[in-house]
């Protein structure tokens, strides 16, 4: 089972398409959205998907693409499942089956007892992680989904400090962010990258300009691995 988690704005219509990609229903997992309180389609959102039992809606003080990890921190305490997938309302899945294989790739673990981390969007061949699957051992250990903003990067970078990424081949989401079929370039789109050129000045993985808690977190996982206690700290 799994929870899938997606912070959107603006866009019931491409949300209700990126959900649909995903067979929520037919594979039994839910999907967990936070909704900005000033949304202009808040009455849409609440039409599409109020009835839909697979659904969660949160509706909450807006925080910004500046504090993404406020949301996605939030959502994932209110997962159900031990699979916790970062998704987005401008991706979809494009294979029919890829529940399937994703299944039967991480039989291999248990994701309540193993801090895991699995990566759909490098296929191998790149570095990037953009839709981290994480199992719910990862996020007791931390404490959190996200130290930082950037949050499919600091997973990302925990989980190849501490030899906990995997590579799953054979199922991508396509991101209507970066163009190709239906790219998706509205408001929503030019308020975060807004947004992201001004966290780029304060995290910055080439310029070694990182989170404190970055280290911290590869070192909590390394510890539960190593079978030592983990001793969290007040932030």
């Amino acid at each position: 089972m799994m929870s899938v988690m997606i912070p959107s704005r603006d866009r019931p219509h491409e949300l209700q398409g990126a959900l649909d990609s995903l067979g929520l229903a037919i594979n039994g997992f839910e999907a967990l959205i936070w909704l900005d309180d000033d949304d202009p389609q808040l009455d849409k959102y609440k039409e599409l998907f109020e009835s839909d039992s697979n659904v969660r809606l949160f509706i909450k003080k807006r925080v910004g693409y500046k504090q993404s990890h406020r949301m996605l921190n939030f959502l994932s305490q209110q997962a159900k499942y031990n699979w916790i997938f970062q998704f987005n309302d401008d991706a979809y899945m494009d294979n029919l089956e890829w529940f399937k294989i994703f299944k039967d790739f991480v039989k291999q673990f248990d994701p309540v007892k193993e801090p895991v981390v699995i990566n759909l969007w490098g296929q191998g061949e790149i570095i990037a992680n953009l839709f981290p699957i994480v199992s719910r051992a990862y996020i007791n250990i931390l404490g959190y989904y996200s130290g930082a903003t950037t949050c499919d990067e600091y997973v990302r970078m925990v989980a190849i400090g501490a030899n906990i990424s995997h590579n799953l081949n054979g199922i991508k989401p396509k991101h209507r962010k970066y163009g190709g079929e239906n790219p998706l370039r509205d408001q929503t789109f030019r308020e975060v990258e807004n947004d992201r050129t001004e966290v780029k000045k304060v995290w910055n993985e080439k310029k070694k300009m990182l989170p404190k808690s970055l280290q911290d977190d590869i070192n909590k996982i390394i510890q539960h691995k190593n079978g030592q206690k983990v001793i969290h700290h007040a932030s």
